[in-house]
C-alpha cells in the first residue's frame, strides 16, 4: 500500500495514552514498542520532532543523523495521534516531543502499525 487515507486514523487511536518502553533499532530500520500494547516499525523515514515541531533526529533507512534522540520518547505517553495526509502520521507525546513517521517508498513498506502496513 502507498500513502495513507485519512480513515486509516482508526488503525493509530490506540496508541492514545500508551507510553513507549522499549526501542529497537536495526540496520535498517526502528521499532517503538508501546505499553499497554501497540508497536510502530518504521523501515522508511522517522523525525523526531521538539515542542516547537522542528525535526531535531531523523532516521531513514539505514541513514541517521546526529546524536540518537528517541530515547527522550521513553515513559511519556502519547497525547495526541493525528494523520499529515497523504504521507505521513504524527504521534504528539506529553513531553512536548512528536514522532513523524513518513511514507517515503512507492516500492517497499515504509512502516507497520499493528494490522496497518504503508
Amino acid at each position: 500500500m502507498y500513502g495513507l487515507k485519512l480513515t486509516d486514523i482508526d488503525a493509530l487511536t490506540h496508541l492514545r495514552r500508551a507510553e513507549v518502553t522499549q526501542i529497537c533499532v536495526g540496520p535498517h530500520d526502528i521499532q517503538f514498542n508501546f505499553h499497554p500494547h501497540g508497536n510502530v516499525s518504521v523501515q522508511g523515514r522517522c523525525e523526531l520532532l521538539d515542542a516547537m515541531g522542528q525535526v531535531i533526529e531523523v532516521l531513514d533507512g539505514s541513514t541517521r543523523s546526529g546524536m540518537f534522540r528517541f530515547s527522550e520518547l521513553l515513559k511519556s505517553p502519547v497525547s495526541e495521534v493525528a494523520i499529515d495526509f497523504p504521507k505521513s502520521f504524527v504521534l504528539t507525546f506529553e513531553n512536548g516531543m512528536g514522532l513523524q513517521v513518513v511514507d517515503n517508498s512507492k516500492q517497499y513498506e515504509s512502516f507497520s502499525v499493528g494490522n496497518l502496513y504503508v
